[in-house]
This record gives C-alpha cells, structure tokens and sequence, in this order.
C-alpha cells in the first residue's frame, strides 16, 4: 500500500537518489520510491521538486515537474517557486516561460512567492524589463521581491539600476510603517545585493553612505554584509578601510581571507598578499581552497617569487587542484612571469580543461620571453586547427593538431622575417652598400626589386 509520507521523508530518499547518482537507475531505491511514495500526492512531489532543486540538480527538478504534471495533477502554490527557481539555475528562460504561463492558469500568477521567484527568473535571464514589468503587477510586495529585482541589476552590470531600486525600497518601507505594516523591513540580503552594486561604481562616497546605513541598521557584525563592504572598498582603491574592515570582522571565513589576499595581489602588494596566506594557513581555522591558491600565485607572479610558486604549485597539486581550470591557468601565468616558460608549458599540455584564459596565458607567456613561433602555435592551435578538426578529433590527435599549428607557425615566421634576413645579409657582407637598415632595406629593394628579398625562403 503507497502512503503520503512526510516531506521531511521524502527529502531523505530525494537526497539519498540524488547524491549517490541513483535516481531513475538503482532499482533497489526506485522500488523503495515506487512503493512508499504516493504519486498521486501533490505534497510528495513537491517535496521531491525542492529536494533536487535545493540540491542543484535543476534538470532533475524540471523532469520531476513534467513527470507531475503528465500525470495530471494540479499543482499548488509550493510547487511552482522550487520549478521556477530551477529554471533560474538553468537561466532556462523557455522552461521560465512555461513555468509563467501555467502559474498564471492555475490562478498563482498574482501569489507573492510565485512572482518573487519569476521576478528573479526573468532577471537571471536578462531579462530586466520582462523582470521589472512582473515586479510592478504584484499588489503586495516585500523585501524578498525587491531584493529579486535589485540582485537581478547588479547581475546584469544595472548598477545604477540597483541603487536607484534601494532608493524606491527605503521610500516603500517608510511608507509601510507609517500605516502600520511591518512586512517590509529591509534584511540583511537585501544590503548584501545594495553593497554589491555600490562596488560596480565609481565614488567612495556612495559605499560610505550604505556603510552608514548598515551601522544604524545593526548588520555590520553579518558576516556576508563585512564581505561585501570590504570588497567595495577596495574596488574603491580605499585598501586601508577595507583591511580595517577585516581586522574588525569578529567572525571570518574563506571569502574573507581570499578576498584580502586578492586585493592586495591585483594591486601588486604582493609581500602583503604572501603575509596574509601565511596568516590564514597559521592563525585561523579557515582551510585555503582553490581560490585563495589562485590568488596567492597571482602574488607570486607578480613579485617574481618562483620557490613560494613552486611550493604552492607542490599543494596545488597535493590537494588534485591542478586540473581545476582556474587554478592550472594561475600556475601556468605564474611560471612564464617567473621565466620558467618550459614549466609553464607542461602545466598546460597536464590540464584537461581549458579556457580562453588558460590559452591566452600560454600565449603571453610565450610572447614576453620572445618565442614568437610557439606562441603563433598554441595561437593556431586553439583557434584554426581546433576549429576545423572538431572537439572530438582534437582531444584525440592534440599531438597531431599541435605539431601542425607549429609547423605552420614556422612557415609564417619565416615568411615574415626574410625580407629582414635578406637586407641584414647584404648589409653585413658587402662594405659600403648601406650604413644600417634604414637605408639598407630601400637600397635593396631599387636593386633586387621587391620578389629578390624573398630569394631565401626556398633554402628555409
């Protein structure tokens, strides 16, 4: 016999599928489901909706949704929010518009939590006026409504945007109190979402007013509140407020650390940056992740400091971060500007995956040091070769597609230095022909005409 359990039950069995990767394929877990879950209940879908969403499997959420509904079951107001949300993750703006219009015919279209969550669809999908039109429909709205639409700006670099929606906020919760509603009260997101953009524009002055804000309304001791201010300073230059704001954080965590140390190495303090890892590592309970890696051999980079590099490459690897795209592209950058461009290249050719900026590294890297042959074949072969072969035929022949962009860098190296070739060569071997290049170069053209300074690509 099937009952409705509980969804504190079903989130156990929902979260059991979902981390050992079991769902729809374990057909021990799929009896134990098919048999005490009630499909025919609404509440247990629901809870299995929220499960996989909360979870992150947003694909498996949607499935869930469709499999509810194929079964013609009407859903209720809890289960559009955690479908919405799902689309969010996905920035699915077809399924986020499905998910809307069939809100909207079960009668949910109006419903405080529903809008919420399809305001921040919208604006995750860039869609800020779809976004803001919705937002002005609802008849009640509350902090978590505004809080969507302002997140939804700074997301889409509306930083002006956001700031000009706090503003509406402050005058909406002014007004609310003043006719004796205590619903909209601004929290402690909201002003996470407020800093955030104060750090995407110019002028001290607007964080130090939100700064003040924060004090009166007694959230400086949040802790995600202290991380984002102390980022928007130093966005600002002001690196001396925000390490203030660090040292008077009485709880800190890896975002706080990283943050410090990033700072002070994109802004070339490197010796800071080192100290502060150092700190980390010694004096706190906070353990480094992939970030603060990156962020200390940005340091090491750009002071030059190959034994701190290599001791760091030694964890990264350690810890099996060197296949992490991120921090493979920090190592690589690290090696070329400490001149270890060969250490560099095998970082790169370990890495299983690559980006634009794992490639563009290589690139520079090559460049400064004056290889510009193999930095014209890493350039051919991420872009021409990759592009003809295919992703397929490139993972499997990449020592094929590799020796190919080198040769046709030679080539191009080639043909574009001959001519320089050919006038040098005159110039050093014939006295009196011409005092240096400059004159040298004409001089051999009026004489060879233009095709003669080609004449040595064919030994080359």
């Amino acid at each position: 016999m099937k009952i409705s359990i509980s969804k504190s039950a079903v989130s156990t069995v929902c979260s059991e599928l979902y981390r050992h990767n079991y769902y729809y394929t374990n057909p021990n877990l799929t009896t134990f489901f098919n048999r005490y879950v009630d499909k025919a209940s609404v509440s247990s879908w629901n809870s299995i909706i929220a499960e996989l969403a909360r979870s992150g499997d947003s694909v498996e959420a949607l499935r869930a949704f469709s499999s509810m509904r194929k079964l013609s079951l009407k859903p209720d107001r809890s289960t559009f929010p955690c479908a919405i949300k799902s689309c969010s993750a996905l920035s699915d703006l077809c399924s986020g518009k499905q998910a809307h219009q069939q809100a909207f015919v079960f009668g949910f279209g109006s419903d405080l939590f529903v809008s919420s969550a399809l305001v921040d669809m919208y604006s995750r999908c860039g869609q800020l006026q779809d976004a803001r039109t919705l937002f002005d429909e609802i008849p009640n709205r509350n902090v978590v409504s505004w809080t969507s639409l302002i997140t939804g700006h700074v997301q889409n670099d509306n930083a002006a945007g956001a700031l000009s929606l706090f503003k509406e906020l402050l005058i909406e919760e002014c007004e609310s109190k003043n006719e004796g509603v205590n619903e909209m009260c601004i929290d402690s997101v909201a002003m996470v979402s407020v800093i955030s953009a104060c750090s995407r524009v110019s002028g001290k002055s607007i964080t130090e007013g939100v700064h003040g804000f924060v004090i009166k309304r007694g959230f400086e001791d949040v802790l995600g509140v202290g991380n984002t201010l102390m980022d928007a300073y130093a966005k600002c230059g002001d690196l001396g407020v925000a390490r203030k704001m660090f040292n008077g954080m009485t709880e800190r965590d890896e975002v706080s650390w990283n943050s410090m140390i990033a700072v002070y190495a994109q802004n070339g303090l490197s010796a800071e940056a080192l100290k502060m890892f150092h700190n980390m590592v010694w004096d706190s309970d906070v353990s480094y992740n992939a970030t603060t890696l990156s962020a200390v051999l940005l340091a090491c980079a750009h002071s030059g400091a190959l034994q701190m590099g290599k001791c760091i490459h030694d964890q990264v690897i350690k810890i099996g971060l060197e296949e992490n795209v991120f921090v493979g592209t920090s190592v690589i950058d690290m090696y070329c500007k400490c001149g270890r461009v060969v250490m560099a290249r095998t970082t790169f050719d370990r890495m299983k995956e690559k980006n634009v900026k794992s490639w563009t590294a290589m690139i520079a890297g090559y460049g400064m040091h004056g290889r510009a042959s193999e930095a014209l074949a890493v350039f051919y072969e991420m872009k021409y070769y990759s592009d003809i072969a295919g992703p397929e035929f490139t993972s499997k022949y990449k020592t094929l597609i590799y020796l190919a962009g080198s040769a046709s860098a030679e080539v191009i190296a080639d043909i574009a230095l001959c001519p320089f070739e050919a006038a040098k060569v005159r110039v050093q071997t014939q006295p009196g022909f011409a005092r240096g290049m400059s004159d040298g170069f004409p001089k051999f053209i009026k004489s060879e005409g233009a095709l003669g300074l080609y004449k040595g690509i064919a030994p080359l």
